[in-house]
């Protein structure tokens, strides 16, 4: 079987030397320690043989085509394509009266070997997604309002790819809106309350984004056009939530009940999303998947999924995944340092990444192997 890997890989503030962010305080990196950022990057991307990688955290699309060059892996394939929608000849970036450039973001990007036959990026809502909810307790036609969210904070990347064999999918990169406090103007980040105001205004714009997503999915999986069956799909994003989340699960699709009838069920199995994570501890019997640690938890927020076409259980599966591995060694939970221990560091630009790195291998299904019973 011919064989790929996939990896979503969060950056953090990957930026070129010497632009800083717009409006926030966060240190620029210096020669030095870009090179030591870009070079890390490449070590990830040789170590796990990265073919496909969805981006998150780009500021700029210099910076992200020299980080993914670092790869001997990537460059040595012959055709390398990085797209960072948003972010090329500068676009996003703003010089200050004082001289100072800052750069907006971030942005979603994608680096690949494989053919890439079109990409686009998709910044407003699928036009049937309109998220009317009850108001307060009430669930009458009179109490119903519609919330007027219709972007997604960080437009996602969708690309056709030609996967080996000539095989045509489609590739999203994701990234949703953090759970990081949406603060009004006024009010004070310090109150507890305001706190947790300001995380249930983040909740609300992520769970309209993975609606959005969902409705994005269907439309790409689920004969689009004329009858014609969708095609192979694999979502690569940072979803700023854990496995079992709901936002994590809507954008996954629930199993049909049941109770409902074949054909009802499998119009709904057509258009369900796998988790390669799932998959994983089916088959290793231990879950140790975690990419991020904030607070001492450890948080699965960096996802792979895949259609039904991967899943070895599919007999009309194109491909199976193999394995993931998730690269979070870098990782570090602060609270299990003892205090006083180490003189306190300046602060600097992020030499690697505050995620793990999923990397997940992918085998195509030879044109003679028998169907799956």
């Amino acid at each position: 079987m011919q064989g790929f890997h996939v990896a979503t890989f969060n950056l953090e503030n990957l930026n070129r030397p010497g632009v800083f962010y717009f409006e926030r305080d966060d240190p620029a990196y210096d020669e030095a320690s870009f090179e030591t950022k870009c070079n890390w990057v490449g070590s990830i991307l040789d170590e796990g043989r990265v073919d496909l990688a969805g981006l998150q955290e780009v500021f700029s699309f210099e910076a992200v085509e020299a980080a993914v060059r670092k790869s001997k892996h990537m460059t040595s394939a012959g055709t390398l394509t990085v797209l960072a929608p948003g972010t090329e000849n500068r676009a996003n970036e703003v010089q200050k009266p004082n001289g100072r450039i800052e750069a907006n973001g971030p942005f979603v990007g994608l680096a690949t070997t494989l053919p890439v036959l079109a990409h686009e990026s998709i910044a407003v809502f699928p036009p049937n997604v309109v998220l009317r909810i009850p108001f307060g307790v009430h669930d009458s036609a009179t109490d119903i309002i519609t919330l007027p969210i219709n972007r997604f904070e960080r437009a996602v990347l969708k690309a056709r790819v030609t996967l080996p064999g000539d095989v045509p999918a489609t590739v999203l990169v994701v990234h949703l809106k953090s759970k990081r406090p949406k603060f009004l103007p006024g009010e004070d980040k310090k109150d507890p309350f305001v706190q947790a105001l300001g995380a249930t205004r983040s909740l609300l714009v992520r769970a309209a984004e993975a609606v959005a997503l969902r409705a994005v999915i269907a439309g790409i999986i689920d004969d689009p056009q004329e009858g014609h069956k969708g095609e192979p799909l694999i979502l690569l994003g940072d979803l700023n939530d854990d496995l079992s989340a709901v936002t994590t699960q809507v954008i996954a699709g629930d199993e049909p009940p049941p109770f409902f009838k074949r054909e009802q069920k499998q119009r709904l199995w057509d258009v369900l999303m796998y988790s390669v994570h799932d998959i994983q501890e089916a088959q290793s019997y231990r879950d140790v998947s975690y990419t991020h640690i904030f607070n001492g938890r450890y948080e699965l927020l960096d996802h792979i999924f895949v259609s039904q076409e991967f899943v070895r259980q599919f007999p009309e599966r194109i491909a199976e995944v193999r394995n993931t591995r998730i690269f979070n060694d870098h990782i570090f939970d602060e609270r299990l340092a003892a205090p006083g221990l180490q003189p306190a560091a300046p602060r600097t630009a992020p030499l690697r990444s505050d995620h793990g790195i999923p990397v997940t291998e992918i085998s195509m299904r030879a044109a003679s192997e028998p169907p799956q019973p």
